[in-house]
């Protein structure tokens, strides 16, 4: 039969390095772009599946990024979204307008699940009772 105590900090571990690569995965989550391609574009591709478009693969564009932690937005365009594209402008704020909606509910969701796994994490360090030796 294995030493109780030897089982508690292998499950405490277990939860810990689960909770480190759940940080770590979500710090990775933290940059929404919106982006306006005009023209030939091309996707970014994993083995022979198109995964991504690629908004570098055309010379006229618009991109937003938007920090999902601060909110800050940064956006660029290229010459003609400032001269000839009013609509793609237009549309474009529309979709960073949807880019801020989807940042709150993602915080919304991200508050949720560190929640949970505050609650899941502090469940399962705390010493369990070890049942008496017959």
């Amino acid at each position: 039969m294995p030493d109780p105590i030897i089982v508690q900090k292998n499950e405490v571990n277990d939860k810990v390095s689960f909770l480190d690569k759940a940080i770590a995965g979500l710090s990775n989550l933290t940059r929404l772009e919106v982006n306006t391609l005009v023209g030939d574009y091309s996707f970014n591709k994993t083995g022979d599946t198109n995964t991504t478009i690629d908004a570098s693969s055309t010379k006229e564009r618009m991109c937003s990024q938007i920090n999902m932690i601060s909110g800050d937005i940064t956006t660029a365009m290229t010459e003609k979204f400032v001269t000839e594209y009013k609509e793609l402008r237009d549309y474009h704020l529309i979709r960073e307008n949807q880019g801020h909606d989807i940042v709150k509910k993602n915080i919304e969701v991200l508050e949720k699940i560190l929640g949970a796994i505050k609650d899941f994490t502090k469940e399962k360090t705390q010493p369990q009772p070890t049942p008496p030796n017959p």
